[in-house]
């Protein structure tokens, strides 16, 4: 009987455990890159480095697929043919959410 109650201890101790648990939120990389050199007396890499500073954007490094964008509004020209923006998603929902400076789309898994 005493094994039981051992055991049932030990589940409930995991059990709160982990719904305690808070999974860590993804880092955001808001405040330290920028489309400028120098942000607030500290130097940031401009767009041609973000791919050495973060691995996850090796591709910036080389001019492929390039996130963020830098959009200088000052050239911008109104075009009114063109059509809207149309997401091929497959059937999964798309959620989309302003973070400051971006927007971030996620879809759903299948």
């Amino acid at each position: 009987m005493d094994i039981i109650w051992e055991i049932l201890i030990i589940f409930q101790a995991n059990f709160i455990v982990c719904i305690s648990a808070q999974p860590n939120p993804p880092k955001i990389h808001e405040g330290w890159w920028a489309y400028k050199e120098v942000v607030q007396g500290s130097f940031v890499p401009v767009p041609s480095f973000w791919g050495l500073v973060n691995s996850a954007w090796n591709l910036c490094s080389v001019g492929k697929r390039q996130s963020p964008v830098n959009i200088e509004t000052s050239h911008m020209i109104f075009d009114p043919f063109l059509t809207p923006i149309k997401l091929n998603t497959g059937g999964r929902k798309v959620t989309t959410h302003k973070c400051k400076h971006t927007l971030e789309s996620l879809l759903s898994a299948y």
